[in-house]
C-alpha cells in the first residue's frame, strides 16, 4: 500500500503542491473519499492532467467539493473523461465556471446524463462551444429546459444534429428565440415533425428564410396554423414548391393576404387545387395579377 494512501485527512491537507504534484497516478487514485475532498482547492489547482484522468469516480461521486471543482483549470477540465464526468454530483457540476465547462472535451459531454443536463446553469449553456452542442445526443438535449433552450446561442442551436433537432418537445421548439430560428439550417428545419411545427410562433415564422422553408415537405406545411400561414413573408411564400402549394388546405388557402396571393408564382398559381380556387374570396380574387390569371387558363 502506498504511504500516502494510509495518511490521515489532516497529513493529506498539510501536503504542499510539489508533493501533490509529484504524487504518482496510482497513489491519487489510491485516495479514499475522505483523503480526496481534504485536498485543498490549491493542492487541487496543480494536479496535473495524468493525475486527473485517473481519478475514480468514488472520488468525484463522493469526496469532490465544490470548492475543489471551482479550483480547477481548463487543461484539468479537459483531461475528464466522460465517466468521470458522469460520476459529478449535480452540485459539482454546476460550480464549474463557465471557461472550464467549454473546456470540457466532446467526448467528456457524452457523459453527462440527463439530471446533470438540467441543472446545467443558463450561463454553462451560454458558453458552449459549437463542437460540444454539435456532440449533444438527443437524450441529453430533450432533458434541457425551455429557460436553457432560450440560452442556447444561434451558432450552437445551427450546430445541432438533424436527430437531435427531430428529437426536441413541441414546447422547446417553441422555446427557441428567433435569432436560433434564423440561424436553424434547412435541413434542421426538414428533420422537423409535424408536431414541432404546429407550435411554431408567428415571430418564429417571420423570422424564417426562403431557404430554410425549401426543405420543407408537403405534410410539414399542412401542420401549420392558419396564423402561421398568413405570417409566411411574400420573399419566402414564393419560393414554395409547387407540391406544398397544391395541397394546401381550404382553411390555409382562405387566409392568405391579398399580398401573399399577388406574389405567388403563376407556376404556384396553376398548382392551385380547383376547391381551393372555387374557395377564394372576393379580395383575393381582385388580387390575382394577369400572368396568374393566364397561368389558370393554360392549367
Amino acid at each position: 500500500m502506498s504511504l500516502v494512501t494510509s495518511f490521515s485527512t489532516a497529513q493529506i491537507a498539510a501536503l504542499s503542491t510539489n508533493t501533490i504534484a509529484a504524487l504518482a497516478t496510482e497513489d491519487v487514485a489510491g485516495l479514499n473519499s475522505d483523503q480526496f475532498a481534504a485536498l485543498t482547492t490549491t493542492q487541487f489547482s496543480v494536479l496535473t492532467s495524468r493525475q486527473i484522468a485517473v481519478i475514480t469516480t468514488t472520488q468525484l461521486s463522493l469526496g469532490l467539493t465544490t470548492n475543489q471543482v471551482a479550483a480547477l483549470s481548463t487543461l484539468q477540465t479537459g483531461a475528464l473523461s466522460s465517466t468521470q464526468v458522469g460520476a459529478l454530483t449535480t452540485n459539482a457540476l454546476v460550480a464549474l465556471n463557465t471557461v472550464d465547462f467549454a473546456a470540457l472535451k466532446t467526448a467528456a459531454m457524452a457523459g453527462l446524463n440527463s439530471d446533470q443536463i438540467k441543472v446545467l446553469s443558463t450561463d454553462q449553456i451560454v458558453a458552449l462551444t459549437t463542437t460540444q452542442a454539435g456532440s449533444l445526443g438527443s437524450d441529453q438535449t430533450q432533458s434541457l429546459t425551455t429557460n436553457q433552450i432560450v440560452s442556447l446561442q444561434s451558432a450552437d442551436a445551427a450546430a445541432l444534429k438533424t436527430s437531435v433537432i427531430a428529437a426536441l418537445s413541441s414546447n422547446q421548439v417553441h422555446a427557441l428565440t428567433t435569432e436560433n430560428i434564423a440561424g436553424l439550417k434547412s435541413a434542421q428545419f426538414a428533420a422537423m415533425t409535424s408536431d414541432q411545427l404546429a407550435g411554431l410562433s408567428t415571430d418564429q415564422i417571420v423570422a424564417m428564410g426562403s431557404a430554410q422553408f425549401s426543405g420543407w415537405n408537403s405534410s410539414q406545411f399542412n401542420a401549420l396554423s392558419t396564423n402561421n400561414i398568413a405570417a409566411i413573408e411574400t420573399r419566402d411564400l414564393v419560393g414554395l414548391k409547387t407540391s406544398i402549394i397544391a395541397t394546401l388546405s381550404s382553411d390555409q388557402f382562405k387566409v392568405l393576404t391579398t399580398d401573399q396571393v399577388q406574389a405567388l408564382t403563376s407556376g404556384q398559381f396553376a398548382a392551385i387545387s380547383t376547391d381551393n380556387l372555387n374557395a377564394l374570396s372576393t379580395n383575393q380574387i381582385v388580387a390575382i395579377g394577369t400572368n396568374q390569371a393566364a397561368a389558370l387558363t393554360s392549367a
